[in-house]
């Protein structure tokens, strides 16, 4: 067994993606979380059947070349352990939780990954903005605490951070491949709309506006504006690529890589705007009222 993997109960190193490897020096190697759920499944459907401990283990190895322990092999069939670890709980199951977070991601948000921390991750000027996606965040994975949001002296910023590898991947998909989720409800729709209007959208007078760099995201949602009978106008070119952006809370500049779009909707509709979609963010919420009740006077 001089180059086979031996994956022992002690220290649940299979459960971590730590694998000793019994070689002339013992050391521990991570292996992938989809080499571990196959290895999961093979187990349980090896016990169907009625196969033993043993002749699992025999049978692993001469597939996989995998040396899987006994008290591994118990813990996987008596669901003590699950490869996944209890970071990575989540069901793909639609909810409004789900889909603000995409459309957090789709905005503001980004997808890290350092070394085997598959993170999400948020950095924003309003707190009250990375409160709503730490607690949509805690929500979908079934966690009891919400995720920190802490103060980035250097960046000005509010940030959450949140790791699961299972979400991590489900929302590095292009988000046309998440439209079911996003359409399944009114309430989804919205909750997707309203995390890209905290992210993305702009008040000022009676204009309310959203810019992304994703034309093709800009008429999505226009889509489903229109869907909730809200008017918008055609998104229009603001800044070409190779401009300059300047960051007002950093002073920091930046060459843009993309042309920007913004797109407006109607003066009309924001009444109707404000009671289905709305804020999260409190300085936006405050000033949309404003403009609804005049649409309200008689």
């Amino acid at each position: 067994m001089a180059n086979t993997t031996i994956i022992s109960r002690r220290g649940t190193f299979l459960d971590r993606g730590l694998l000793p490897v019994r070689n002339e020096v013992r050391v521990r190697k991570y292996l992938p979380l989809e080499f571990r759920m196959r290895l999961r499944s093979s187990v349980l459907e090896l016990t169907k059947l009625s196969l033993g401990y043993r002749q699992i283990q025999a049978a692993l190895f001469d597939s996989t070349h995998t040396w899987l322990s006994k008290g591994s092999i118990s813990e996987w069939v008596h669901g003590i352990h699950d490869p996944s670890g209890g970071t990575n709980k989540f069901h793909t199951d639609p909810s409004p939780e789900l889909a603000y977070v995409i459309g957090v991601i789709a905005g503001d948000g980004n997808l890290n990954v350092h070394g085997y921390n598959y993170e999400m991750l948020l950095s924003v000027t309003d707190y009250d903005f990375a409160e709503e996606f730490s607690r949509c965040l805690a929500k979908i994975l079934g966690k009891s605490n919400l995720y920190k949001v802490r103060w980035s002296e250097k960046r000005k910023r509010w940030i959450v951070q949140g790791s699961s590898i299972i979400l991590q991947r489900f929302l590095s998909k292009p988000w046309q491949h998440l439209k079911n989720h996003i359409e399944h409800s009114s309430r989804c729709r919205f909750s997707f709309l309203r995390a890209l209007f905290d992210g993305e959208g702009s008040i000022t007078g009676r204009n309310l506006t959203i810019s992304n760099t994703d034309l093709s995201l800009l008429l999505y949602v226009r889509k489903l504006l229109a869907k909730s009978g809200i008017s918008t106008r055609i998104p229009r070119v603001t800044h070409r690529a190779g401009s300059i952006l300047k960051d007002p809370s950093t002073g920091r500049t930046y060459k843009r890589r993309k042309d920007c779009y913004v797109m407006r909707v109607s003066p009309t509709d924001l009444l109707r705007f404000a009671r289905k979609i709305g804020f999260s963010i409190e300085r936006k919420k405050r000033v949309l009222p404003s403009f609804v009740d005049s649409f309200e006077t008689p």
